[in-house]
Parts: C-alpha cells; structure tokens; sequence
C-alpha cells in the first residue's frame, strides 16, 4: 500500500488552459480596438467602407469576449462535480476513525482464559495508513476544487474590463453613422441586421422575438421563456444601445441584460441564453 498519494497537477493545468485563452482573446481586443481608435481619431470620420468594417471587426471582437465566457464556465462547473466525491471521502474517513479494532480479546487469567483474538501490529498499520490515505485524497480534491473556483472567478473579473475597452469606441463609431448621409446611413443599418453573426438564429416568433427551452437538470420537465431584443429608450439617438429581456410562461420579465452598442442581435441573445443557463431554474 503506498504511503502517500502524488500531488494533483488539475489546477496546475487548468491555470495554463484558461490562461493561454485569456492571453489571447485579451490580446485580440487590445490590438483591434486600439486601431479602431487610431481610425476614429479626430474630428472625421472614416470614409463608409471602413465604417462597415470597423463594425464586423467589433462584432467579431464581442463574439471572441463571449466565446471566451462559454469555456470558462464549464471550468467553473467542474468544480461543483468534485463535491460528491469531496463528500464521499469525508464520510469515509469520519468511518474509518470510527471503527474500534481492538489489539487483543480474551478471558481473564484463570483455567478457561486467555487470548481468544488478537490484531497483529501491522494489521492495525495498514488501516491507519488507509485513514491517512483518505484525509490526503479530500483534502486534495478540497483544494484543487478551490482552485478551480478562484481561477475561473478571476477569469470572469477580466471580462468586464474587455467589454469596456470595446465599448469606449462606441459613441464615436455611432455618431460617425449618424452623420452619414440617409442612403449610406440606411446601408449601413441594414447590413447591421444581415452581419454573419446575426444569420441562423432558430426559434424566432417575430421581430426581435426569440423562444428558449432549457431543459432540466433533475429530470423535471424543464422550462420555456421569451427572449426579447428591446432598445434602449434612455440611449442617445446617434449611439443606439439594445438589451435583451427574458419572459417566462406567464409573460414576467425575470432576467434582464446589460444594455449593449452591439451590432449583433446573436451576440444579445447567445449572451442572454447564457444567464438563463445559470441564473434561471
């Protein structure tokens, strides 16, 4: 029987895989919006064409953001898969300290006593080196499941700050389609509508109107809410925001998201099915 387990490398592995993905996806944004920014310098705007393009290069660079969300929260599931097993082996070692093995059983001294039953040294070695294997395997487990959960919350902190980053080139890209002239400025709108990342969305049930099962975890039958893509009224005219709501069966309102510049009604909803598949029952 060994004497010890090898230490986990899981967290170790798991630090390189989402840090290797956040280097790039961060890297991606930085250098894009940085000439976006250099080509919204000043007082004019770029010429139509490469309005169009900065605007395909953003929804590009939130479908990257939100590609990097989608794998980490798996990552962060993974962690709530340990406890089962974290429970498991306190409950076993909680046994295992319980179990009484008594060393020798027998009668007192006299014509019929004696040694009826006797444990020898190394029988009772072996059990306290199975209990002190135990501890070792849930206090491992604890700590790699801990890891997990702190690599994976600071991957979700860092999210924010891109979303910003992206943003702060919104109202100046906007007010540049405002300024256009109605043709253009119509152009340029319709293509919004027709992005590639806007093309395939299922379940559509009118304008900006989209259906959502998810289903049960538990075996229960699952749940179908209403996902609606709305304007945000409190935006200014020139720089137009959109945020997507969530209805239930009975037409509630019970998940709201932030209020976004994207171009892209995908991007609103594959963000928002994304809360509802951590945030609704």
């Amino acid at each position: 029987m060994p004497c010890s387990i090898p230490p986990s490398k899981l967290a170790e592995f798991i630090a390189k895989f989402l840090g290797q993905l956040e280097s790039r996806v961060y890297a991606l944004v930085l250098k894009e919006v940085s000439k976006i920014q250099q080509q919204l310098l000043g007082s004019i705007c770029p010429p139509v064409a490469e309005i169009e393009k900065i605007l395909k290069v953003r929804d590009n660079l939130v479908n990257a953001i939100n590609g990097l969300e989608k794998k980490i929260e798996p990552v962060k599931k993974f962690a709530d898969i340990l406890d089962p097993p974290i429970k498991a082996g306190k409950v076993t070692v909680m046994v295992l300290e319980m179990i009484a093995i008594p060393g020798t059983i027998g009668l007192p001294p006299g014509p019929g006593g004696g040694v009826i039953f006797s444990v020898s040294i190394g029988a009772q070695n072996r059990f306290a080196m199975l209990l002190n294997l135990a501890c070792q395997i849930v206090d491992m487990l604890y700590k790699d499941q801990q890891a997990i959960k702190d690599l994976t919350e600071l991957g979700f902190s860092g999210l924010g700050p891109l979303r910003d980053k992206l943003e702060s080139i919104d109202i100046k890209l906007w007010s540049c389609v405002e300024e256009l002239p109605q043709a253009d400025k119509a152009r340029i709108l319709a293509g919004i509508e027709n992005l590639p990342s806007n093309a395939g969305l299922s379940n559509k049930t009118g304008d900006n109107t989209f259906e959502y099962f998810k289903r049960s975890t538990d075996g229960g039958p699952g749940n179908m809410y209403t996902i609606k893509i709305l304007k945000d009224t409190l935006s200014p005219e020139f720089a137009p925001r959109r945020y997507a709501v969530v209805e239930d069966a009975q037409g509630v309102v019970v998940l709201k998201g932030p209020s976004s510049f994207s171009s892209s009604t995908r991007i609103l909803v594959d963000e928002i099915k994304f809360r509802i598949n951590n945030q609704l029952p």
